[in-house]
């Protein structure tokens, strides 16, 4: 089949508020369009403040939208311009717009929220049916309660974006964690169009990753963006302290943990012991080779390159603002694929830490993983092109 388009140029939008899993997924879904199609151009557009920490290879670049997080109530607000949301929202509309007309791409695709923060994307949406643009809308594996996906999903600019909107409804996960078709409230002639690609993970080589030989058993604590994570690291601290350890732990606070909190628990480290800390890392793969055990929170990405590296896990989701990472755990512990624990007592995480140490449970099967080259077949089947992958990883 000849490619109508010798260069493919894809725009891929996500709203980013907290934490960092619309930019981390989105980044790997940018190097594998770069990768399978020689030639194209993406350009990434996030509101997240972590958008320019990462490396991206030739053939992506990042514009970054002025951020927006959410206060304590679970409502947006701006997160560093002065001003109310809306006052951020709508420059977000009219840059997001003017990056989609400028950049001309030949496929849209739009990370989660059907019509962004406010509807945002609206106007671009309706800008890519107008000009025959090719849409894909990508859900991650659980939303959120059906209660909250039915109210946000209730609108009718949302009814028209989920019916003619998008050439394209994937869900980033696998129906057997949650089938969105039958669990959410959904139309039916929609949940016909819906198509599961398995998890978006960034994709290892196991042949080029050799962990280091230890003599004690190591630890990895992740908190994903880090932004909500101070509480359980605390957490995780109190259950150290319980008594001798015969295992070191790294701690992966996230880069969005608030700098004076940092500080504080750096120097609860110090009294600790036995403990290293990183805001950032840019080789988490690495680490979970490394590790025999991960305590971590039960975002998207976490979840998806625990699965990937098949080592025992203990989740501590967030319910608060939106209970996507609880339900995501309790489906994820359901399948035998960790142990959920919801606000746990330090004596509770202690025991439930080693007691997987000593009995450590290696998931023979995991949900499918192939999100990143299933998206690319997707956009090759829209735009009628040739996937051409430069790297194949068994």
């Amino acid at each position: 089949m000849e490619s109508a388009f010798p260069s493919p140029r894809f725009l891929l939008y996500g709203h980013d508020s907290w934490g960092l899993g619309h930019l981390r997924r989105n980044l790997n879904l940018a190097t594998s369009l770069v990768d399978s199609f020689p030639g194209a151009g993406v350009l990434l557009v996030s509101g997240s403040p972590c958008a320019t920490s990462f490396d991206t290879p030739p053939g992506v670049d990042v514009l970054k939208l002025p951020s927006i997080t959410k206060d304590s109530d679970g409502g947006y607000v701006s997160r560093r311009l002065p001003g109310n949301v809306a006052f951020v929202v709508r420059l977000r509309k009219k840059l997001l717009l003017e990056a989609f007309r400028s950049f001309a791409p030949h496929l849209l695709i739009v990370d989660h929220q059907v019509l962004g923060v406010h509807g945002e994307a609206l106007d671009t949406l309706r800008e890519a049916r107008r000009t025959g643009t090719k849409t894909i809308l990508g859900i991650r594996d659980v939303i959120d309660s059906p209660e909250t996906v039915a109210r946000e999903w209730s609108s009718d600019e949302c009814r028209w974006a989920l019916s003619e909107g998008y050439d394209r409804l994937c869900v980033y996960g696998a129906p057997e964690v949650l089938d969105p078709r039958v669990e959410y409230p959904i139309p039916a002639e929609l949940g016909e169009r819906m198509e599961f690609t398995g998890y978006v993970v960034q994709e290892s080589d196991p042949r080029s990753r050799r962990p280091v030989p230890s003599t004690r058993p190591q630890v990895l604590v992740a908190m994903g963006g880090g932004e909500d994570g101070g509480a359980r690291l605390d957490g995780v601290l109190d259950a150290h302290e319980l008594g001798k350890r015969d295992w070191d732990t790294v701690l992966l606070t996230g880069p969005l943990l608030d700098r004076r909190e940092a500080r504080r628990l750096k120097r609860r480290l110090r009294e600790i012991g036995g403990i290293e800390m990183h805001r950032f890392h840019k080789d988490v793969p690495r680490l979970l080779e490394e590790s025999d055990l991960v305590v971590s929170m039960a975002g998207y990405n976490t979840c998806a390159e625990v699965m990937q590296s098949r080592k025992p896990a203990i989740y501590l989701p967030r319910v608060f603002p939106r209970r996507e990472q609880e339900i995501r755990a309790g489906r994820l512990a359901a399948l035998g694929l960790g142990s959920c624990l919801v606000s746990p007592s330090p004596t509770r995480l202690r025991q439930a830490m080693e007691r997987a140490l000593q009995v450590p449970h290696r998931p023979e099967r995991t949900p499918a993983l192939c999100g990143n080259r299933r998206m690319c077949e997707v956009a090759a089947e829209v735009l009628s092109l040739d996937s051409q992958p430069r790297r194949v990883l068994q």
